[in-house]
């Protein structure tokens, strides 16, 4: 079964973010990183709960090559991502997610 996917606005607006800033710091480099979420995405609508949880019902899908993850929950056959954190940001500086 697949999963749907949907992104929060704030999700939506990290991604943007860290998007430009990326492609500030190379041409193309930007591109990549949509890139390494685009793959995660494809594995999370196949098994999203194979990640860890790491706050109660919330899970992290660690980007490949990029210090970022993915923060979701899980409800029925949708997975909602709530966030895209860079993982050198501090617990107490996240959301708090519901």
């Amino acid at each position: 079964m697949a999963f749907r996917l949907k992104f929060s606005a704030r999700a939506l607006r990290e991604v943007g973010e860290a998007q430009t800033w990326y492609e500030t710091q190379s041409p193309g480099l930007g591109e990549e990183f949509v890139a390494a979420i685009a793959l995660q995405l494809k594995r999370l609508e196949q098994a999203p709960l194979l990640y860890a949880e790491v706050i109660p019902r919330v899970h992290r899908a660690l980007l490949p090559r990029f210090p970022y993850g993915l923060f979701y929950v899980v409800r029925e056959d949708l997975v909602h991502i709530l966030a895209v954190l860079h993982d050198k940001r501090s617990p107490g500086q996240w959301p708090k997610f519901r």
